[in-house]
């Protein structure tokens, strides 16, 4: 699942005029590059959810051909990152469900992330990479690959294991919150409450950074950084 439903509201009139996942970086759309990246790894079937500008992820996906197979849900309002998980799990089929925020973009393997999942079986799974400012992000604490802590965008966290925007979710526990109201989040609400109640939350180690476009600086860095890896 891509999560695409978000505002965009750090990217300032970029953001209220265009949705995060149609921005493009390296001349196509972020959402473009994610479908494929999916595909290449095996995907099939991908559900993307949509709020914000909805109208123009309807568009790209009334254009979409495929593969993988694209599957748009619109929400009348933003349930938040895992609120629109939860919306969407009548569509899966019961398997652990591969989230991808659809700011990012990962550009490594998956297998070594989905092979650890299958050895653990925990809650979740977060795909996690080494960043020297993680002020704005979520912070893991880890022993091994066991995620001992969770910290949402704490300032005081200049530096550590930030959260990459990449999940292995079982389903089953995304339908634990099924009657918690809207908004809900993974960073905020579910990674924590995890932690909380002793449940098995797992990290794989990303060798590479995800690229994020967040924010206008983050944008301008993935575009370069993307230009660099194709140079």
């Amino acid at each position: 699942m891509i999560l695409a439903a978000g505002r965009g509201t750090r990217l300032g009139d970029l953001g209220e005029r265009q949705a995060k996942a149609l921005i493009e970086v390296g001349a196509e759309p972020l959402l473009a590059r994610q479908l494929r990246y999916l595909g290449e790894h095996g995907v099939d079937r991908v559900i993307v959810n949509a709020s914000h500008l909805a109208e123009q992820l309807a568009g790209f996906a009334a254009e979409h051909h495929g593969p993988p197979e694209l599957d748009l849900v619109i929400e009348p309002e933003p349930l938040g990152t895992a609120g629109g998980a939860v919306n969407a799990l009548p569509l899966f089929t019961g398997a652990p469900i591969l989230v991808l925020y659809g700011d990012v973009l990962v550009t490594e393997r998956i297998e070594p992330m989905i092979a650890l999942h299958s050895k653990h079986r925990p809650v979740a799974t977060l795909g996690v990479f080494y960043s020297e400012d993680a002020s704005a992000k979520g912070v893991v604490e880890l022993s091994g690959s066991r995620v001992t802590a969770f910290h949402e965008k704490d300032p005081a966290r200049r530096s550590g294991w930030a959260n990459g925007g990449v999940y292995l979710v079982e389903p089953g526990w995304l339908a634990e919150w099924a009657d918690h109201g809207p908004p809900l989040d993974f960073g905020f609400d579910l990674f924590p409450a995890a932690l909380e109640k002793g449940r098995d939350l797992r990290a794989h180690r990303l060798e590479r950074p995800v690229l994020d476009i967040g924010t206008p600086a983050d944008l301008a860095r993935a575009r370069e950084r993307w230009s660099s890896l194709q140079g």
